[in-house]
């Protein structure tokens, strides 16, 4: 029996950060509602490009306009609701928004009725797929507040759902991607590095493609492709 692992042994693996890569290494297999997912561990790194974020809840993906939002939320800033730091609107697609000196601004999502579909990402017109298509993988990354419950609303899955089959599509184009999962009591929120050490975006997820290629060359093609089809 002493040659066996013990309860305390195993809990050092769990929580040992290489640890839990081999688990998930082994485990590369994940079985949900008779669908089987190839699990791509994600790791997390620094890099000089910037985030773009974005919401995934139920089957909807809302891109974040930053400027849009923080103008609104600084010409709440005076409200009594801000001032007691307490949910006020912040006039774009639904989003409350909640003003915290370490957290920056935290955004509560609850009618997501107004956002896309992530199914649109299959339409070559549409408004999900325009915000996604703007990013630019020499400069950009796509990041992602997940919420991972499934509500009445949706008929297609869940946030997490959503983020996934967005980000393959991101990855097909090159751009890498980050996430990071929200809900009700611990929500999305954007603030500064200056403000809190634990203001940090990174992408964790690599953009696809051969060992070589050059993103742009990539684009052009497809460009090309889509010229010629039309």
């Amino acid at each position: 029996m002493k040659n066996l692992i013990s309860l305390d042994s195993l809990t050092d693996i769990v929580s040992n950060s290489v640890g839990i890569l081999i688990i998930f290494a082994v485990i590369n297999l994940i079985h949900d509602n008779n669908k089987t997912y190839q699990l791509e561990i994600p790791l997390e790194h620094e890099t000089d490009l910037s985030p773009v974020f974005f919401i995934s809840k139920n089957d909807r993906i809302l891109a974040i306009d930053t400027d849009t939002i923080f103008a609104n939320a600084t010409s709440q800033a005076t409200s009594k609701a801000a001032a007691n730091k307490r949910l006020f609107s912040l006039d774009y697609f639904g989003l409350l928004g909640k003003i915290d000196d370490k957290k920056g601004i935290s955004f509560f999502a609850r009618d997501t009725s107004e956002w896309p579909e992530f199914k649109e990402i299959e339409k070559r017109s549409s408004t999900l797929r325009d915000s996604l298509d703007k990013l630019d993988p020499t400069k950009q990354f796509a990041y992602f507040f997940v919420y991972d419950n499934t509500e009445d609303g949706s008929s297609s899955g869940s946030g997490f759902e959503a983020f996934r089959k967005t980000r393959e599509y991101l990855k097909s184009r090159f751009i890498k991607s980050g996430w990071q999962p929200v809900n009700s009591e611990s929500p999305a929120n954007i603030c500064s590095r200056s403000t809190s050490r634990r203001c940090v975006y990174q992408p964790s997820y690599l953009g696809g493609g051969k060992s070589g290629s050059n993103p742009n060359n990539s684009l052009n093609n497809e460009n090309k492709s889509d010229n010629k089809a039309q």
